[in-house]
């Protein structure tokens, strides 16, 4: 009996493992489409859930503040899109309200936005018109009604006669460059404006020492023109001092 012959043709197997390959990459490609579906209906869920959402405001470091004004100042609130968030937006947000030195928000997936706040020191108070008025470390004036507030700082320095906000302000913004040991040292400062020196203040120190001061040149009086510490003691006889332009005039205690 004849054996039987099988004949191996090359073309038969490319073909089968040519169709091998396309199912392959078909199983792929449903694959990558499963799973394309599968995160997208993730992130549909997560957006329509609230997970999504802002679960809680927290707010750390205010004192004068209220958590309620901050609350109601900046422009997100809870059920909010925490990926909508612009934390950089609510830090300009709080950035602008009184007393405000530094502010840092963050936010976190989980749906929670902290707001950490670091408040300017009150130095200095004024009452103009039955209007209390606050002095920051920052040279910012800005108006309260807080009783609190208002009875804490008795503990600064108190400034009277001044009859311009305006005015004030300039004076704000010159008296925090001053030395800080005449800010401590500083009981009372009057405006007390001449007929040919509008500008004039008189500082009461704690000692009963005077000194008079111009808004606009005080802070270069103080600071590169004239030691007031190191002087205090060569000239403890000396209870008044009148600052006018390079020169220093003393008047003796009485």
């Amino acid at each position: 009996m004849a054996k039987s012959q099988y004949y191996f043709n090359e073309h038969d197997e490319n073909q089968t493992q040519l169709l091998r390959k396309k199912e392959r990459k078909k199983l792929k490609r449903k694959m990558k489409i499963v799973f394309v579906l599968f995160v997208l209906l993730l992130i549909v869920g997560y957006f329509v859930s609230d997970f999504s959402r802002i679960q809680t405001i927290e707010i750390e470091g205010q004192q004068e503040i209220s958590k309620e004004e901050i609350l109601e100042t900046i422009s997100v609130h809870k059920g909010d899109i925490i990926f909508l968030v612009n934390t950089g937006h609510i830090e300009d947000e709080v950035a602008k309200m009184p007393f405000i030195k530094k502010v840092k928000v963050t936010k976190s997936v989980l749906g929670h936005v902290y707001i950490e706040i670091e408040e300017a020191q009150k130095v200095a108070y004024c009452v103009i018109d039955k209007t209390t008025y606050v002095i920051d470390e920052l040279g910012n004036v800005s108006e309260t009604t807080d009783k609190n507030l208002i009875a804490s700082l008795q503990a600064t320095p108190r400034i009277t006669n001044f009859k311009d906000l305006d005015l004030l302000k300039e004076f704000a913004k010159e008296y925090v460059k001053i030395p800080e040991i005449v800010k401590s040292q500083t009981s009372d400062i009057l405006y007390d404006p001449q007929k040919a020196d509008e500008t004039r203040l008189k500082f009461l120190m704690d000692d009963g020492k005077i000194l008079y001061l111009r808004i606009e040149d005080m802070a270069d009086q103080l600071n590169n023109r004239y030691d007031y510490e190191a002087n205090k003691e060569v000239y403890k006889d000396k209870c008044e001092f009148s600052f006018e332009g390079n020169h220093v005039y003393m008047k003796d205690c009485k």
